[in-house]
């Protein structure tokens, strides 16, 4: 009902504000020294994080998530997605050296809180060095902002301020604008939560560059 309002057009821009990248570019002269990987059971995630860390854009790896709603059979095969994904990286050349699972978290917070405690742990990231995030593309804004403020609330040694997405995205799939629409209510609504999990965004708020789409969807 709600996307009924929502134009061709209006989720082209919704999909282009989602699949980034995000934050500061990041280039083989400044790179993130760690990459945290919300994992998930999409191989295509797996081979992205090989492919930054093959252009010199990442330097350390950190795969995320146990079992959990993106899981499909990797359940009833006992693997974790952080286990799965890094296989797929190092079968794309990641040296394994590179890796470090963390294979608890069930959820976008549990994802940044426990990567981002693990690397400080282990002495991956030490002060100022820059972190980045990789997720889905249709998801990737919503959980670049969680390890962004995460990142801030636990006072990790490290920047977080660079997202990067992996995969195409269909904004016409009638299954990609329904996530599409979660994802805006998510940015418009999450600061507002108990724990908050995002920074208040304003151009997702009243008067802010996208208020016109949060609106338009009956979210705000």
């Amino acid at each position: 009902m709600v996307t009924a309002s929502l134009s061709d057009s209006d989720f082209r821009v919704l999909a282009g504000l989602m699949a980034g990248p995000h934050g500061r570019p990041v280039s083989p002269g400044d790179p993130a020294r760690l990459l945290v990987v919300f994992s998930c059971a999409d191989a295509e995630v797996g081979r992205a994080a090989a492919q930054l860390y093959a252009e010199g854009l990442v330097r350390h790896i950190v795969f995320s998530g146990g079992i959990g709603k993106d899981s499909g059979g990797l359940a009833g095969l006992g693997i974790s997605e952080a286990a799965f994904l890094a296989s797929v990286a190092i079968a794309d050349g990641l040296p394994p050296t590179a890796v470090t699972l963390e294979e608890s978290a069930c959820n976008g917070r549990e994802n940044a809180v426990r990567s981002l405690t693990l690397a400080a742990e282990k002495h991956l990231v030490g002060d100022g060095d820059r972190v980045a995030g990789l997720a889905p593309t249709q998801r990737s804004r919503r959980l670049f902002e969680e390890l962004r403020y995460q990142a801030a609330a636990l006072r990790c040694p490290g920047v977080v301020d660079a997202g990067f997405a992996s995969g195409a995205i269909d904004p016409a799939a009638a299954d990609i604008r329904a996530e599409l629409l979660g994802e805006l209510r998510g940015l418009h609504e999450m600061h507002d939560r108990s724990p908050q999990r995002i920074f208040r965004l304003d151009e997702f708020q009243s008067g802010g560059t996208h208020f016109g789409l949060v609106r338009r969807a009956g979210l705000g």
